[in-house]
């Protein structure tokens, strides 16, 4: 029995009733559950819904879905960590690599680079003899 919420009159029967659901299972792993219904005022003819009866069903877990579940995250995290070493292998072979490279690189520059000093002091001293050939007090512009 509900009663209308302008009158207050009793009204035993509903006019039309369904079953609501919430997403979320409560915290103790029930699922309530209840019905609610549309009814009309014998006296006052006026239509209002209100909550019928409410249950709560315990939440069916199927353990066996759980363990696949768990499987298929287990196999798809197993092929992640195989795909990574993979990737991590190859770039440590690559950055071998590069290493040397770059320190034949560094080879080369530092042997060019003594080429450039010693042909810069064989130019200086050129330079030197030819302003001593001219001579001693004249300076060249």
């Amino acid at each position: 029995m509900v009663d209308c919420p302008n009158c207050g009159t009793k009204v035993a029967t509903a006019v039309k009733c369904w079953t609501v659901t919430p997403v979320k299972p409560s915290v103790r792993g029930n699922i309530p559950e209840f019905k609610v219904g549309i009814f009309e005022c014998p006296k006052c003819k006026s239509k209002f819904r209100s909550k019928v009866g409410a249950t709560a069903k315990p939440v069916e877990t199927n353990v066996n879905d759980f363990v696949v579940k768990i499987k298929e995250i287990r196999e798809g995290l197993t092929q992640t960590l195989r795909t990574l070493r993979e990737k991590i292998k190859t770039l440590e072979t690559e950055r071998a690599g590069l290493m040397v490279e770059i320190e034949n690189l560094k080879k080369v520059v530092e042997s060019r680079a003594n080429a450039l000093e010693t042909e810069v002091n064989q130019l200086r001293e050129e330079l030197q003899s030819l302003r001593e050939l001219l001579g001693a007090g004249e300076e060249i512009d």
